[in-house]
């Protein structure tokens, strides 16, 4: 619409009084689109007739290609022991890459059917139990706040990670809590620049065989 006669346009936009900027608006916008999308991939991946089924570990972070920056997650076999209200754990079995922040699978690798970076690890036996020590004693309720708040975080770290290699410690901190340990070691094999980035002891992160 034109300006009318005689008026001038003010080179400055005025918000309305206690209306969100729209730097805060964008990053809530970016935070909801990172929980999004690992929940579509979590939940909507029994229809892609894929081996998807399991515990999955939460994105590492890992380098661009094609100048995109992309998510790797791994998803390890279970058994539910409803009796002991636990879950067994096995060995993860499959890897997913996704475009960051967004349900775009870039590569599906299948370790059981496709190439096994870890040959000599059984398939047969459990190695770990879930929930893992450092949940144990929160409630689902608590768990599910947690897991909402770390994916929050996702946008701010890859921008973090992107420019310096590093991860804020909020995030190191509470990722390290909620992340299964079992896919520590595969992750420093996987995702190694993400690994040295969450700064975890590599005597700490040793494959059980």
């Amino acid at each position: 619409m034109s300006e009318f006669a005689g008026t001038k346009r003010s080179s400055t936009r005025h918000e309305p009084a206690g209306a969100p900027s729209r730097g805060s608006v964008v990053t809530h916008i970016n935070e909801a689109a990172a929980a999004s999308s690992f929940q579509m991939l979590r939940k909507g991946a029994a229809s892609w007739r894929l081996d998807a089924a399991g515990l999955w570990s939460y994105p590492a972070i890992i380098p661009r290609t094609k100048g995109e920056t992309l998510w790797l997650m791994l998803i390890a076999g279970t058994v539910s022991m409803a009796e002991k209200k636990r879950t067994a754990v096995f060995r993860p079995k499959t890897a997913v890459v996704t475009k960051a922040q967004l349900p775009y699978i870039v590569r599906y690798e299948s370790f059981r059917d496709g190439h096994d970076p870890f040959p000599t690890i059984s398939w047969d036996k459990p190695i770990a139990m879930f929930p893992h020590k450092s949940i144990g004693k929160i409630t689902a309720a608590d768990f599910r706040q947690q897991e909402a708040s770390l994916l929050a975080m996702y946008p701010d770290a890859t921008a973090e990670w992107e420019k310096t290699d590093k991860l804020a410690s909020e995030f190191r901190e509470l990722y390290l809590t909620l992340l299964h340990p079992v896919f520590l070691p595969y992750l420093q094999h996987l995702a190694p620049r993400f690994f040295r980035a969450l700064g975890v002891d590599k005597s700490a992160a040793t494959v059980a065989r």
